[in-house]
């Protein structure tokens, strides 16, 4: 019970982030079982790809309103925050995986959109082995250093949804704000007016 009370937010990160997986495996599977060369197979395939990475830039911008969050609110939870960093990670390789087996490993050099997600990709794999507190006390200062490299993966993310031209306006507004607030004025006002 003790375990459940430190680790309650780690886990329900966990839950939350493996609850989608469950829809997307019967949208793999009906993919396979139909045939992956067929129509039907290759929609499918298709509309997993494109979930997983819809999954997958909606945790990298809840990682980025984490520091936000707790200017604002005061909560904050490394763990969590870790937790929501694999999340991201694990979503981001699945979505590139799924996309090679749909398209082509190839393919991925054919499209500035897709060449601009695969460096986010290659960026996310660093973050997400050092995503543990065995990484920290290894890397110590260097640590922190390596993972504001997620800045640059979700300027690439939201980038490469851009150019796909779908939904990327509402994660681009919610990541402004968040950087918005951490600027130092706004940021030390905002903690002096809450702790007032």
């Amino acid at each position: 019970m003790q375990f459940l009370k430190n680790n309650y937010g780690w886990l329900l990160v966990i839950l939350v982030a493996i609850l989608p997986l469950l829809p997307l495996y019967s949208m793999l599977n009906s993919a396979i079982s139909e045939g992956l060369l067929t129509t039907e197979g290759k929609k499918a395939l298709e509309m997993s790809y494109h979930i997983s990475g819809e999954f997958s830039i909606r945790w990298m911008t809840a990682v980025l309103t984490c520091t936000p969050f707790f200017i604002l609110f005061g909560v904050q939870n490394l763990f969590v925050r870790q937790a929501m960093g694999i999340a991201t990670a694990v979503w981001s390789i699945l979505h590139f995986v799924i996309f090679i087996v749909a398209e082509g490993f190839l393919e991925t050099f054919t499209q500035v959109n897709y060449i601009v997600g695969f460096v986010a990709i290659l960026i996310l794999i660093p973050l997400l082995f050092t995503s543990n507190r065995k990484s920290m006390k290894l890397l110590k200062k260097n640590w922190k250093k390596l993972q504001s490299l997620a800045y640059v993966a979700i300027f690439l993310s939201l980038l490469h949804v851009f150019i796909l031209e779908k939904t990327w306006l509402i994660y681009a507004i919610i990541v402004s704000i968040g950087f918005i607030v951490r600027i130092p004025i706004i940021k030390n006002k905002i903690i002096h007016y809450r702790k007032k």
